[in-house]
């Protein structure tokens, strides 16, 4: 690459920078104004709408970012479609941080002192970023992915702390998906330097002796692997199909919500200090 391509790519790198800054506020401000999610579900889209900000402000390099935001927009299509969330959320999402980012790189243009020409630029570099990911992401909501990445990021692994992660079950396990889930669980979990991961069952709609023989052997290989299991959101009849089944779980921790097992988790990480 050229000096004049990398000076090109990085031209408006102090303002890429500033965005990014700004991405903890932005993703606060967005959650407080759409705050009737469930705990995962909430959890999901903050992590979603900080991704969501970084592609965004790197809309503003020269070089080609089309592949970045059509992976972008096909794994969203996919969470969304896992967390059974209207793509009208995400749309409105990226029509609000068009304005909230559109404010932050005009304090930026101000304290740089730049030219009307250099900020019309700048500011429509970022409009046609987010006219592009508005775009793809629509497209990918009307196009099923292949069954390769679908299968990936059905099995969304959300990291909370640092070394404390989420795992979403939504819909039904079959031998298929449960072989990805071993596997994502594995990878993931030893990637990320967890030492705990809580599984999601509320979504999941059926629990019985083939479902929970696979969730034993992913609790297991978790653990020879150092990462402790713990399990949530076990709704009443899947808890009262589970014991006429005579499925027993004794061995595994237990907690009625996500709130009870992070707030649990956070508590014993600090005693331990």
């Amino acid at each position: 690459m050229s000096i004049k391509a990398v000076q090109d790519e990085n031209k408006y790198l102090d303002f890429i920078n500033r965005i990014i800054e700004s991405k903890s506020a932005l993703i606060l401000e967005r959650a407080n104004k759409d705050s009737s999610h469930s705990n995962i579900v909430d959890v999901s889209l903050r992590k979603w709408r900080g991704d969501s900000i970084e592609v965004l402000a790197h809309s503003l390099r020269n070089d080609n970012t089309e592949g970045t935001i059509e992976k972008w927009a096909c794994s969203s299509v996919t969470l969304f479609k896992q967390l059974e969330v209207s793509l009208e959320v995400a749309i409105s999402d990226l029509h609000s941080f068009r304005t909230a980012i559109g404010e932050v790189i005009k304090r930026e243009a101000i304290d740089k002192e730049l030219s009307i020409a250099t900020f019309h630029d700048l500011l429509s570099l970022f409009h046609s970023g987010v006219d592009r990911a508005i775009f793809r992401i629509t497209i990918a909501y009307s196009h099923p992915l292949s069954d390769s990445i679908s299968s990936e990021l059905s099995i969304p692994i959300v990291k909370v702390t640092d070394s404390i992660a989420i795992l979403p079950l939504i819909g039904d396990i079959d031998s298929s998906r449960a072989k990805d889930l071993m596997e994502r669980a594995l990878t993931k979990g030893t990637a990320l330097n967890l030492q705990h991961l809580i599984i999601d069952l509320s979504g999941v709609s059926v629990v019985d002796t083939m479902v929970a023989d696979q969730l034993f052997k992913v609790v297991a290989a978790l653990k020879l692997a150092g990462i402790q299991a713990v399990l949530t959101g076990i709704r009443p009849e899947i808890a009262q199909t589970m014991v006429n089944l005579g499925i027993i779980i004794n061995h595994i921790p237990t907690f009625a919500s996500l709130h009870t097992a992070l707030i649990h988790l956070q508590k014993s990480k600090s005693t331990l200090r």
